[in-house]
């Protein structure tokens, strides 16, 4: 027997954005099944307490002589079963836990109105059969209920069991053939018009969950502005004040001529998963990968006091974890200043990125790591804004493209 091949990060990953979007799913789908269980609850117990006074009171309140009490017990139990369900709802449900309850619950509204029917009809069947419209707006709601549920095979139960109850009560009542079959057509269009009503929730979910994985790529920030005002996207960009960190694997390109491409784009999915994760834990966000080379940003395009101090935090742990899962050394650069943040395209395809004089520097001094020697350096201007750290200068050093030499340090 052959032994299982162990997942690729492609595959851990795909699996981590279906669990999320299915919990954007799950989450919506459980609200509104409390929201309804609130409601039944409410009405049930309103229910219970005019049963009671019917039957403490018949003659007054129905011009009845008697009223059995099996429509009171009937109601009493049915409102104590809405707020055990209630308080069962109101926890947290796993998705497969809140499909199971999304067939239990219509079964029980469907098992309830049809113990309502048979006593309404047992008690006044004969002298008010106009009763059965009541009992008609009871199966529209029930088929239209099944649309809160974001399911179509849960919308079709509620409206077959609506159908179901009220093809019972027209045999009890007797009701005209042609009456009959307009009140099941309007049932059938409420229970539809529930379908149509939970497509459009689920297209909102769709949307959700786009946001959820497009988080994935972009700051929240920015994908908060393009789902609730895309025009902003588009706005002037906006100067900023932040340390870019730049990182690079020494000598990938000979490690990766002989291996196999997918070995490539594995390791590189779990390097880049690693340093985008580290990244985004600190409060920063990464701005693009080049093959093995990274770009993270911190302080843009939302301000951050610290980003000094976070993006060298960062670095240090990526550093750390980097030597403990690659047999490759890592070079990091870092340095502060202003860049512009903002969307960088055509109008068939735009990036968000930042741009200026602090990106290209970093870039640069996260090449001098080769030559130098050391796994990580950081400009005066990010070492003027950090003080949680000591760090030591090894000199001044020339910066290709730039005139004036530049102080780096290095962690001591």
């Amino acid at each position: 027997m052959r032994p299982l091949k162990p997942p690729t990060f492609q595959s851990a990953a795909r699996l981590s954005l279906q669990a999320a979007l299915d919990q954007v799913v799950a989450a919506e789908a459980h609200r509104n099944e409390r929201n309804l269980a609130y409601v039944r609850a409410v009405v049930l117990l309103i229910s219970s307490m005019l049963d009671i006074a019917v039957f403490l009171f018949p003659q007054a309140l129905m011009g009845e002589d008697y009223i059995p009490p099996t429509v009171m017990i009937i109601s009493i139990c049915a409102s104590l079963f809405a707020l055990g369900l209630v308080k069962v709802l109101q926890r947290t449900l796993s998705l497969r836990r809140l499909r199971q309850w999304q067939l239990i619950i219509p079964v029980f509204d469907s098992l309830l109105l049809c113990a309502f029917i048979t006593n309404i009809w047992q008690v006044l069947g004969e002298t008010q059969p106009l009763i059965l419209t009541n009992i008609a707006a009871f199966c529209c709601l029930m088929a239209i209920s099944g649309g809160i549920r974001l399911r179509r095979r849960a919308a079709w139960l509620t409206t077959l069991l609506a159908l179901a109850n009220f093809t019972y009560a027209a045999y009890l009542f007797r009701l005209n053939i042609a009456i009959a079959l307009f009140a099941t057509i309007t049932i059938f269009g409420t229970g539809f018009l529930g379908m149509w009503m939970g497509s459009i929730v689920r297209r909102h979910i769709k949307n959700e969950s786009g946001r959820v994985l497009i988080e994935r790529f972009l700051p929240r920030t920015v994908v908060e502005a393009a789902f609730e005002s895309p025009l902003n996207l588009l706005q002037q960009p906006k100067k900023c004040d932040v340390t870019v960190v730049v990182a690079d694997l020494r000598s990938f390109t000979q490690y990766s001529e002989h291996l196999d491409p997918q070995a490539v784009l594995d390791f590189l999915n779990r390097y880049q998963g690693l340093l985008a994760t580290l990244v985004e834990q600190h409060g920063g966000w990464v701005d693009k990968f080049m093959g093995d080379g990274m770009l993270a940003v911190f302080g843009a395009p939302e301000p951050l006091d610290d980003h000094a101090e976070k993006a060298l935090t960062a670095a240090i742990a990526m550093a750390w974890e980097v030597k403990h899962m690659s047999p490759l050394a890592m070079g990091i650069g870092i340095h502060s200043g202003q860049v512009v943040a903002g969307c960088l395209g055509s109008v068939q395809h735009l990036e968000f990125t930042v741009i200026g004089d602090t990106v290209n520097v970093a870039s640069r001094i996260e090449a001098l790591t080769k030559t130098l020697g050391y796994p990580l350096l950081v400009s005066r201007t990010t070492q003027e804004l950090i003080t949680s750290k000591t760090l030591t200068s090894v000199g001044f050093q020339t910066i290709r493209g730039r005139v004036e030499k530049l102080e780096l340090f290095t962690l001591g």
